[in-house]
């Protein structure tokens, strides 16, 4: 790093009011202040984002109306000027050390950090099905880095030099560009790292709707990317496993540190089984409307 203790704050935002509780805890960093910069991207939002920043003058906006989050965050990146990028999302809470544990992994030899995501729930000890599941199985950090030196943006840190030899996110995907992006940071030879004291708060989707949605957005990326690396272009079909009761939630409710009692236990094991049929679901309905979609094609060029 030529600069290595200039940090650039990335946060892109979309009609999200809970940009301001971001910014006060990026604001409450235990790294010193005149060496962060933190750029908002705003991906077009309906309602002005500006009025939010009024607080904090030393904050730069940007405006990217194009593509999605990918898009915005790229423009961020050009807009900025650390040697330092750390990404994280508008419905985050990092902890104050975050900033200062990431960029002391960083200097001792990481190209890439992922830091953890703390999942919180409204209230830990009732909380949604929905809630439930995504205490014990959302942005398994560690478990991306070892499986794939993978890590979401949700929580990423990286040298300007590595994001610039990777390259810029895919703005074309709408989801997963940031597990792309790592991954192939990975396959040019930069090292990427957990960090588990370089923390962020997310909080857990609420609903059935918000999962499902997230649900149709994975869904849809992965086959995104999969046809801009050179794949089948037809949605494909779940696989039979998708099918499969999930038997293992009984043993991941009696051992999830993150579940609070009986009733977030039994949240839990409803959640799971929503996560497994609803997946399913939208893979078969991707799939089906695909086929009926080049169906209609076929007869109109007939």
């Amino acid at each position: 790093m030529d600069t290595p203790h200039r940090v650039s704050v990335i946060i892109p935002v979309r009609d999200d009011p809970r940009l301001t509780a971001c910014l006060e805890a990026v604001h409450r960093q235990t790294y010193p202040a005149d060496l962060v910069e933190v750029v908002v991207a705003d991906n077009g939002s309906s309602s002005p984002v500006r009025p939010l920043l009024e607080r904090w003058p030393d904050v730069r906006y940007v405006h990217e109306p194009a593509g999605g989050s990918y898009a915005a965050r790229n423009a961020a990146v050009l807009a900025s000027s650390g040697a330092v990028l750390a990404f994280t999302d508008s419905d985050c809470l990092p902890e104050e050390s975050w900033l200062e544990e990431a960029v002391a992994a960083l200097e001792a030899g990481a190209d890439v950090v992922a830091g953890h995501v703390t999942v919180y729930a409204r209230d830990a000890r009732r909380p949604h099905p929905v809630e439930a599941y995504e205490l014990v199985h959302a942005f398994p950090q560690e478990v991306y880095v070892s499986r794939g030196g993978a890590s979401v943006t949700a929580n990423m840190c990286t040298t300007r030099a590595a994001f610039d030899r990777a390259g810029p996110f895919r703005p074309e995907l709408y989801s997963g560009a940031d597990i792309e992006w790592s991954q192939r940071a990975g396959s040019l030879g930069l090292r990427t790292v957990y960090c588990p004291t370089a923390v962020v708060r997310h909080p857990a989707r609420e609903s059935y709707a918000a999962l499902l949605g997230k649900l149709r957005r994975v869904i849809t990326g992965r086959h995104e990317r999969d046809v801009l690396d050179g794949g089948p272009t037809t949605v494909p079909w779940p696989p039979p496993r998708a099918f499969v009761p999930p038997l293992g939630a009984f043993r991941r409710a009696r051992s999830a540190p993150q579940l609070v009692g009986a009733r977030a236990r039994g949240a839990f094991l409803v959640g799971e089984v929503y996560h497994r049929y609803a997946a399913a679901w939208v893979a078969t309905d991707l799939a089906v409307r695909d086929r009926w979609r080049r169906r209609g094609s076929g007869r109109r060029s007939s």
